[in-house]
This record gives structure tokens, C-alpha cells and sequence, in this order.
């Protein structure tokens, strides 16, 4: 019986030894074989209060570290466990802020934490989009271009794993985006017990939560929680309010002793005032926090910004033992994302003279002006995916044999019309009408993969395999994203076979080493297809090749690792000559390595001290100009005390180096492109805190009453965090700003 299994595991748990196996008896989450690997109620096979021997020290702390270093990775891998969601992630937040702390992650949010959309997410310099994000296994991500909308998707209260995956995974590890990694995140197990918890936030920009679980326990339907939150928030941008209601629901539900099924809803909404970034003008001007104003004559007035998103996420998972050797592993899906919104030409710009709207008839011909009006759009974006993952493990006495296929099909659905704000009217442009796009974009995506974990010995492991993906885009326009909107019927299939082979080697016990060679596949974005003049793209493509290890002894948890990426079919815009239009081509590519290494030192069996520090080198091959959004360097510090019952705190630390905001743009004379970094952010410290009381066993069937503090930003840095465009009217740069200083009071109470 196993619980929901992350596919882009590559975990084995059959490879477990020493501290590993202590871990697992310990009843620690997430540690070296993690929570999904584990039977589903397996019993703890030692007291928490027991005497800790020397070698299982750190195997307690891990339970609350800010990352665990699994000893059964066969590529660059961070666990978030459990403990430390729970004790130093806000509820409310979303799943980007679980992951900040991680080597080569950079994340920020510029609304607050947990608050707003994270504006950069990058994995080793790959961008969101550029590398894979899985739900319980299952790869997800944008029609368009797989990026992500964090705050219009799952919240921290309702997952109980997240794990960084530094590399394309081996060939098991399915995904249109593996190209630059995995970012994992699994939903919490149901409880075998029932009870009933209900909790509350309340600090910073008046942000208000609440939120109810109900947990079943072991029933004969399966153990089953319902969870539902509402969060409301002034922001810390100005004018950036938000709003958020989630629901989620899970059931694992056992048939005999060989088959569990897991069932699994979820539904998101969320309205936000969608900031654009602030001038210098403008930050010198208004302060630190400004995102909307509230001038009605200026086009950066909040309420010409609102955002509706709708998202749900459903699965039904079957997994047996269809032999004592043979496992089956299906699960079928669909999940939907909608986006409803209407904005000013540029919400960033708050000069009341930069407005003027012209109104044309459907003969493309001026029939009258309004100066003063405001220019805007309304747009939607809905698209709806249907999916299966399909896998089948035979293990045998010289190793695992694995093969399977993942199916997943995109409908998409986009238009975006001119708008006039005063007059709160749809407007006809100076093509005859008001659409500026309106298309129905398909993507349908096979992946079958074999691979083959083979014991050449006791302790060493090579797992050779090879996935296919086919990826297939089919546009149907009728009016495509030119000048003038054109009709468009389009298709292209892009098919690439991924061959990978990693070792795995136990050099004693509690420590491990491993290497690994892959070839990373990526689909090129919609955007190819939004041009007059379609180039025939390559996909773009990476060979990676990694070398670590993994220690677990003692007091100490020890990750260190070196990778080298080779990345080609760097896609960038050309002008086609003889004309002003714009096209898509492949350049060379860019070359990506570094180092990366992470410790934890346990003090005492409840106290312990943390650090992780990355170097990542990613610059264009024949001009060495930095990839942009690629931090130079980053290092996290920590200290964490954590006590099952009564006090935990946590503070921690992470500093981001320096990046460019732009590597590149059009050279105005030539149309093409003019590799040069520009808009340098230096780098930026911030420091977290949390502290709280777990009270157990109060009586009147109060189980667990946890009152917490969360304090972010402690020492309230201001300083520009991130490059975010330029104005359209100025052309002046556009930045991001680190949150101030918030403070969140959480209140956890829960019966039975």
C-alpha cells in the first residue's frame, strides 16, 4: 500500500541503508526515502523521547531542516519535509515560498510572502517555464508556454512535501520541462485519526485567514480530509489587494491488502490588482511599496488592474501489487486554469498625460479621438488539461525494470479585445476590429520511457533508460497575435528521443555518491507561431551532466554537487529582411555549471544549525554575456529548535547575488539580436523568523492548540530585487522591490 508517488522521483527506495533506514524508524518526514516511498500508516519504529544513539542524531533535526539531502539521489535533490512547512511557511502561502531556501532556488514575491504572484522563479538560472513543476507526480504548466501563476494555485496548509530537483531526471522522470529540473510538491497524507482543525492568520497590510480541516480518520470509504481557506490582504504593493478561497479534498481509500486508491479535488479562486513594477521616478517618488495609484485620470490607477483566476486540480490514482514482483502505477487527471481580466495599456505608468484613445471603424478608417480617455484591454485565457500517467515496476534479483507513458492534452482558449476605460467600452482598432488576438491553441504530448535499475553490485547502481516525448501544437486562429491580426491554421510536432544513464554508489554506510548524464528536451513556446513570418524552430536542448554526493552520520548531513550544461537552439527574435516584421530563430546556446552545497550540524537531538550555498555560472557561448535573472551566487544560514511538544523557533537567512535584468534586445539598425547585459540588482540579504508553543492533550478534546509567530524580513530591507520590464511610454526600466518587514500571527487549534 503506498501513498501518492512524486514521478519525478528518483529515490529508490530498495537502496536504503544506515542513516537512512534510522530515519524511516524515527517516522521522520521526507527524509532519505521520502513520505511517498513509505506505506501509508507504516508504524514508528522508535519513541521520539528515546535516547539518541551518536549515529542518529541528525536523522530527529531533519524532520524540521529548511532541505534533507535523501542518500538514495541519483541527481542533485532537496527535500522540504513536512516539519518545516508546517513550523516556518505561513498557511496561506503559495508553493513558491516553500521552496526559497533551497540551493540555486531564487524566488520572490513582490506583494509579500505568500501574497501575490511570485514575479521570479528560477531554478540554476532556468526561468519558470524552462524547467518542470509536478502535483503529486503530475507534471503541470501553462498552455502557452508552461509557466506558472503561483497564487492561483495550491497553498502550503494543504501539502506535506516539496522537493527540488536539480536536473532532467532520469528517463522515469516525465514532463514537457525537465529540461532545467523539477520542482515537486506532494499533498498531505489523510490522518488515521479523526479530528477536527480549525486555524487563522492575521498581520502585515491587514492580511486576514481562516481556514477548516476535517479529517475522518481510518473509515470503510478510505481516510479522507476536507480542508477550505479564505485569505484576504491590503498587500504590501499600494493599491495590490487580494483576495483567495481554497478547497481541497483527499481521500486513500485501501482494497485488500495489494491496491489503494487515491482520489483527490481541488478548487482555487483569486481576485488581484496586477502590479507591473515601479520606475526610479516612481520609487523615489512614492516610496518603497508603490504598485497602483488612486488617480482615476492615470492609467496606474488599481482599479482599471482587476484579475479573476479560477484553477482546479483532479485525480484518481490506482496503484497495486499486481504480483509479489509486478507494481502497477495509473493515475488519470484533468486540471483547468482561467484567467479573466482587464488592465490599463500600462498599469505602471502614472502620468495622466500618457492616455489618449482613437477609435476606428470596421473600414480601419479614424473616426474620432478622446484624449483624455483611458487606453486598456480585456483579455481571457482558459484552457483545460486531460491526462494519464501509466507505469509498471518489475523488480527482480538483479534490479527494477520500469516502463510506462504519459499522456497529457491541452485545449486552450485566448482573445484579447482594445478597451476603453472611461467609457467602459470595447473599442475598434485600426484594423477593423477590437481583437488584438483570439485563438484555440491544442497540445497534445506522448512520453513513453523504459529504464532499468541494475545492481552491478551490493552497492553500486546504474540506472541506463531513454524516454521519447512528441509534442504536438496545433494554432487555429482567427486572429493571430500580428499586424493586422491574421487568420492562422498552424501544426508542428516536435519528437526527440532523451537518453540518460545515472550511478548510484554506497561508498559505506550513511554515505553515497552518484553521477549522471541526461539530455533535456523543451518545446518551443506558442510565441513561434505569433509572427507573420513562421521560421522553422528547433527545439531547444540540453546534455547535463552532474556528479555529487550524500553523507547522513552522526550529527552531520552533508550534500555537495558540480553539474555542466550544455544548452542549444537558444531561441531568440531576428527581423526578417527586407521588411520590419519579427521572427523567431535558434542562436548557439549558453553554457550553465556551478557547484552547490548544503550541511546541517545537529547541536543537540532538538537543536541544529543549517547552510547551503550554491555558485552558478550561466553565460551565452561566443559573446559570455550572463544569461539574465541567473543570481551569480546565493547562501542560506539557519538555527531551528524544534520540540514535539512546546517551543520551536526558526531564523533564517539567504542572501541572492548579483544578476542582470537583460541580456539582450533588438538592435534598432540591424533588427537583430544585440547580445549585452543591462539593469544589474545587486545583491540582496533577507532574514525570517518563527517561533511558536505546541500545546497537546489540553482536555475538553483539545488535541493540539499551536499558537506561532512568522516574522519576515526581520531587518526590513527595502532594497530592488528584480527587473521587471520597461514602460511603455518612457522607456524607463522597471523594478521589483523586496516586501518590508511582516509580521503574521497564526493561531492552530485542533479536536477530535
Amino acid at each position: 500500500m503506498m501513498t501518492t508517488k512524486p514521478q519525478a522521483s528518483l529515490i529508490r527506495p530498495k537502496l536504503m541503508t544506515g542513516a537512512a533506514a534510522i530515519a524511516m524508524a524515527l517516522g521522520a518526514h521526507a527524509l532519505p526515502a521520502r513520505a511517498s516511498d513509505m506505506p501509508v500508516g507504516a508504524p514508528v519504529g522508535a519513541d521520539a523521547d528515546a535516547p539518541m544513539t551518536e549515529i542518529d542524531v541528525v536523522a530527529k533535526v531533519m524532520r524540521v531542516s529548511p532541505s534533507n539531502v535523501p542518500l538514495e539521489a541519483t541527481e542533485p535533490t532537496s527535500i522540504v519535509p513536512e516539519g518545516f512547512l508546517r513550523d516556518n511557511i505561513v498557511p496561506l502561502s503559495s508553493f513558491d515560498d516553500m521552496v526559497k531556501f533551497q540551493p540555486s532556488v531564487y524566488a520572490q514575491s513582490p506583494n509579500g510572502p505568500g501574497l501575490g504572484k511570485a514575479e521570479t522563479l528560477s531554478l540554476r538560472g532556468f526561468q519558470d517555464s524552462q524547467f518542470n513543476i509536478t502535483f503529486d507526480g503530475i507534471p503541470f504548466g501553462d498552455a502557452t508556454d508552461l509557466h506558472h501563476t503561483s497564487s492561483a494555485l495550491f497553498v502550503a496548509h494543504d501539502m506535506g512535501q516539496a522537493e527540488v530537483d536539480r536536473g532532467p531526471g532520469t528517463a522515469s522522470t516525465i514532463g514537457k520541462a525537465t529540461f532545467g529540473g523539477t520542482l515537486g510538491f506532494l499533498s498531505k497524507t489523510p490522518s488515521e485519526n479523526p479530528g477536527v482543525t480549525a486555524y487563522g492568520t492575521y498581520g502585515s497590510w491587514n492580511t486576514k485567514g481562516i481556514g477548516g480541516e476535517v479529517d475522518t480518520g481510518r473509515t470503510v470509504l478510505g481516510r479522507m480530509f476536507f480542508d477550505v481557506q479564505r485569505t484576504t490582504s491590503d498587500g504590501y504593493l499600494t493599491g495590490a489587494e487580494e483576495q483567495r478561497t481554497n478547497y481541497f479534498f483527499k481521500d486513500v481509500l485501501d482494497i485488500g491488502e495489494r491496491t489503494t486508491v487515491t482520489l483527490v479535488a481541488s478548487k482555487n479562486h483569486s481576485f488581484e490588482y496586477t502590479t507591473q513594477g515601479v520606475t526610479l521616478a516612481d520609487l523615489a517618488k512614492y516610496g518603497d511599496n508603490w504598485g497602483l495609484g488612486d488617480n482615476p485620470k492615470a492609467q496606474s490607477y488599481y482599479k482599471y488592474q482587476p484579475s479573476r483566476y479560477t484553477s482546479d486540480f483532479d485525480y484518481i490514482q490506482v496503484q497495486s501489487e499486481l504480483t509479489d514482483s509486478i507494481k502497477l502505477d495509473n493515475t488519470a487527471y484533468t486540471n483547468g486554469f482561467g484567467h479573466h481580466y482587464k488592465e490599463s495599456s500600462d498599469a505602471s505608468d502614472s502620468n495622466p498625460k500618457d492616455v489618449g484613445v482613437t477609435v476606428y471603424n470596421a473600414a480601419g478608417k479614424k473616426v474620432a479621438t478622446y484624449a483624455s480617455d483611458i487606453p486598456g484591454k480585456e483579455a481571457n485565457a482558459n484552457y483545460r488539461t486531460f491526462g494519464d500517467t501509466f507505469r509498471l515496476t518489475d523488480s527482480l534479483s538483479f534490479g527494477d525494470i520500469r516502463a510506462g507513458v504519459w499522456y497529457d492534452r491541452q485545449l486552450d482558449h485566448r482573445h484579447s479585445e482594445s478597451y476603453d476605460w472611461t467609457q467602459n467600452i470595447l473599442v475598434t482598432g485600426k484594423y477593423g476590429t477590437p481583437y488584438t488576438y483570439k485563438y484555440r491553441d491544442l497540445n497534445t504530448t506522448w512520453q513513453p520511457y523504459a529504464e532499468f535499475d541494475w545492481k552491478v553490485t551490493p552497492d553500486l547502481t546504474l540506472i541506463p533508460g531513454v524516454k521519447v516525448t512528441s509534442f504536438t501544437r496545433d494554432v487555429d486562429a482567427l486572429y493571430n497575435k500580428t499586424k493586422p491580426p491574421a487568420p492562422l491554421n498552424y501544426s508542428e510536432t516536435y519528437t526527440e528521443a532523451q537518453p540518460s544513464i545515472a550511478a548510484h554508489y554506497t561508498i559505506q554506510e550513511g554515505w553515497t555518491a552518484y553521477a549522471q548524464v541526461a539530455k533535456g528536451f523543451l518545446a518551443p513556446p506558442i510565441d513561434v507561431f505569433q509572427v507573420a513570418k513562421i521560421a522553422s524552430i528547433k527545439p531547444e536542448e540540453t546534455m547535463n551532466y552532474q556528479v555529487g554526493t550524500a553523507v547522513q552520520h552522526g550529527r552531520w548531513m552533508v550534500g555537495a554537487d558540480a553539474y555542466y550544461i550544455d544548452f542549444s537552439n537558444y531561441i531568440s527574435t531576428s527581423q526578417v529582411p527586407g521588411t520590419t516584421e519579427s521572427t523567431f530563430v535558434n542562436g548557439s546556446g549558453a553554457i550553465y555549471k556551478g557547484l552547490e552545497m548544503e550541511a546541517q550540524y545537529a547541536l543537540t537531538d532538538a537543536l541544529s544549525l543549517y547552510a547551503n550555498a550554491s555558485l552558478n555560472h550561466a553565460q551565452y557561448k561566443d559573446n559570455y554575456v550572463w544569461v539574465a535573472n541567473t543570481p551569480q551566487w546565493m547562501a542560506t544560514t539557519g538555527v531551528m529548535y524544534d520540540s514535539p511538544e512546546g517551543l520551536y523557533f526558526s531564523a533564517i537567512g539567504k542572501v541572492v547575488g548579483p544578476f542582470y535584468g537583460q541580456d539582450n534586445t533588438t538592435d534598432a539598425k540591424t533588427g537583430q539580436p544585440d547580445f549585452a547585459n543591462a539593469y544589474r540588482i545587486h545583491p540582496v540579504f533577507t532574514a525570517d523568523v518563527s517561533v511558536g508553543w505546541r500545546l497537546k492533550d489540553l482536555g475538553y478534546h483539545l488535541v493540539d492548540v499551536t499558537p506561532s509567530l512568522k516574522i519576515g524580513n526581520l531587518f526590513d530591507t527595502h532594497r530592488i530585487n528584480g527587473f521587471a520590464g520597461t514602460q511603455s511610454a518612457t522607456g524607463d526600466a522597471l523594478y521589483w522591490t523586496t516586501p518590508g518587514r511582516s509580521v503574521f500571527f497564526n493561531l492552530s487549534v485542533t479536536g477530535w
